[in-house]
């Protein structure tokens, strides 16, 4: 029996790992030039930065230099004064110059009818420019989630619901917002100091994988491990999962309820669960907390992305 959960555990730490090995392949690397424009410096100032070990990069059999954004994240952590010369957009044009202030300025609630209208239109390249340079110019995730992403999600999905707003323009906005979000993987910096390990859970019967992967994106930023055991998950080994990886933060997401029962019985049995570790246990989605569990148990109901790390 032992063997078994061991076994279904490891197959977890497979499966997460083919993930961030996805993660790693579609990322794009960029070249010397291309950081240059974006940063607002010479070629031979990235160069500098490069050999000096101030800017990461990764060195090819040719010897370029190559670099992912994560190392233009990461930098730019470091050296905040250069976010003022960053070159999000190319500047082909007026608007694009505007955006660009917009963004570098962090104006989300001006940015917020542009993203949606461009998410309408699938423009995914733009969608994602705008949420990857509001990250670099100093704007939190959560931010950027609650104030940009989010309301433009609830947006979509209220139109759509009313009727004023056909299937098919709700699915293409959908996926381009999805696609995003996953983009936002490759440019997260994560600090080195550890603040232990999170477990994210989406309830049974709640098919919606965009929370889970914020909450998952917010947490890494802040330098937290995190295992997603990803949507509808089932319980049944859960407790083999919490035994062996003994997390000190739970996160369970739940956006949509198809039966309320199976739902009030899953929470019951995390915190039953729970109760041999003593893990902080957050409750993410207004729904959760209106349903009536079997004790009055201890935990933080989260509202808004903001709230995720709130003490």
């Amino acid at each position: 029996m032992q063997n078994v959960q061991i076994s279904w555990f490891l197959k977890i730490l497979t499966l997460i790992l083919e993930v961030k090995i996805l993660i790693l392949m579609v990322q794009r690397y960029i070249s010397s030039e291309e950081v240059s424009n974006l940063l607002g410096v010479n070629v031979s100032t990235i160069k500098r930065w490069t050999d000096s070990g101030k800017l990461d990069c990764v060195i090819t059999a040719g010897g370029h230099r190559k670099f992912l954004m994560r190392h233009v994240s990461a930098f730019l952590n470091d050296n905040s004064k250069y976010r003022s010369k960053l070159n999000v957009l190319p500047y082909n044009s007026s608007e694009e110059r505007q955006l660009n202030q917009l963004i570098l300025t962090g104006q989300i609630s001006q940015l917020r009818d542009i993203f949606l209208n461009k998410a309408l239109l699938g423009n995914r390249e733009l969608c994602s420019q705008i949420m990857t340079g509001l990250y670099l110019s100093g704007i939190s995730l959560d931010k950027i989630y609650d104030d940009l992403v989010s309301p433009v999600f609830k947006h979509i999905g209220n139109e759509w619901h009313a009727g004023r707003m056909p299937i098919y323009k709700e699915h293409i906005a959908t996926n381009t917002l999805q696609t995003c979000v996953h983009g936002i993987y490759s440019i997260i910096n994560k600090p080195s100091k550890n603040e232990g390990l999170s477990v994210c859970i989406g309830i049974r019967g709640d098919m919606h994988d965009i929370p889970l992967m914020i909450i998952e994106q917010i947490l890494l930023s802040k330098g937290f491990e995190v295992i997603n055991t990803g949507i509808n998950t089932p319980l049944d080994k859960i407790e083999t999962l919490f035994d062996v990886s003994h997390p000190n933060r739970i996160y369970v997401s739940c956006t949509w309820i198809q039966n309320e029962s199976h739902v009030i019985e899953d929470l019951n049995k995390i915190f039953e669960i729970n109760e041999k570790i003593n893990a902080e246990i957050f409750l993410c989605g207004p729904l959760l907390n209106k349903l009536k569990l079997s004790k009055d148990y201890n935990y933080r109901s989260i509202k808004s992305f903001t709230e995720l790390l709130s003490n």
